[in-house]
């Protein structure tokens, strides 16, 4: 997911970047390795230590990031949309990109409900296991609409067309919804509780994808909605023209979050130390959304400051990439990575 964004954040500001092609590449061919590396072992998980991997799923903290591979196959149909034309056969790629989609939308489907009814049975869960890593299946649904209203334009009068721009709509409520419902909930425990322990803080940022993907949907679904609702030429022009605000409306919480999490994050780590865990790539997703959203509102709102922004989460993004990238490297070869955190609570 980390990897994938980065890819799809270098073409968004590909006029600005001196090297926005060959940064597209690389972490697009990285992306799929990476991919392939993780889902290997994480099939095999199911295979071979199914009461494991079913245990992960009913744990309330842990069971929130399975969503994190249908949601891999999307990226991946995203990156590989900017950057594959030049690397596979048109009709090829359509095709690819139609599958990851399919895959990517079941699998985001199947977790989503199946997490929140394994939640609604529960007897009882802790204030204490909420944290923002809840957002992402919502997160997850929300992205669905960003591949797939590109698949509704390319397929355009076609039964897939039609499919595409449906459930795109369909997940767009689906996760805008969700988003607010468990942003609620969560918000409400970071106030009335104590903040969840110290290798979990990068949780916090996931909050700034929910309205950061919401600011790409604004202006992805125009053109696809009005193809197939049959809009006049006034009204699509009127939904274009709504679109710039509400993308900067959008924008603005996204932004404001990232400013919040920022702040949250160092005040966390003054009164413990910040260890480093595999959910510091929770770090990475959120500010790659960011990005993406920042340079697709540019495009469409063209103020300096918007460009500015971008340009210095851009940077802010690559520099994370890297640190969090080595040192998850170094934890695999040591197998700290591995070794479970002491359930340290961050002190009010």
């Amino acid at each position: 997911m980390g990897t994938a964004v980065i890819s799809i954040a270098a073409f968004s500001f590909q006029q600005h970047l001196p090297f926005a092609r060959p940064l597209q590449l690389f972490f697009l061919f990285a992306a799929v390795l990476f991919f392939l590396l993780i889902a290997v072992p994480w099939v095999l998980r199911w295979l071979l230590h199914f009461e494991d991997a079913w245990r992960d799923l009913n744990h309330p903290v842990s069971s929130a990031f399975f969503p994190t591979m249908p949601i891999s196959l999307l990226l991946l149909g995203i990156a590989l949309e900017k950057t594959g034309e030049s690397l596979i056969a048109e009709s090829v790629l359509w095709v690819i990109l139609q599958i990851l989609w399919v895959l990517g939308t079941a699998g985001i489907l199947f977790f989503a409900l199946f997490i929140i009814n394994i939640f609604f049975h529960k007897a009882e869960i802790d204030w204490e296991s909420s944290t923002l890593g809840w957002l992402i299946p919502p997160v997850s649904a929300l992205l669905v609409p960003v591949l797939g209203s590109s698949l509704s334009q390319h397929f355009y009068g076609t039964t897939w067309g039609e499919m595409n721009l449906l459930v795109s709509l369909m997940f767009t409520g689906m996760g805008g919804l969700l988003f607010i419902f468990v942003m609620s909930v969560v918000f409400a425990r970071y106030i009335f509780y104590a903040l969840p322990p110290a290798h979990l803080s990068p949780t916090m940022w996931v909050g700034i994808a929910p309205t950061s993907i919401l600011t790409i949907v604004v202006f992805k679904l125009v053109k696809p909605v009005s193809l197939y609702f049959q809009a006049d030429p006034q009204v699509e022009a009127a939904l274009t023209f709504l679109s710039q605000p509400a993308g900067v409306i959008l924008w603005g919480f996204a932004f404001f979050w990232f400013l919040l999490a920022i702040i949250v994050t160092f005040g966390v780590h003054k009164k413990s130390e910040l260890p480093f865990a595999i959910s510091w790539w929770a770090f990475i997703f959120p500010v790659g959304a960011f990005t993406v959203a920042t340079g697709v509102l540019y495009q469409a709102v063209t103020y300096p400051f918007i460009l500015w922004v971008g340009l210095g989460a851009f940077t802010f993004l690559l520099a994370l990439w890297v640190f969090v990238t080595w040192h998850t490297l170094l934890g695999v070869l040591r197998g700290t990575i591995f070794a479970p955190h002491s359930p340290k609570k961050v002190e009010p």
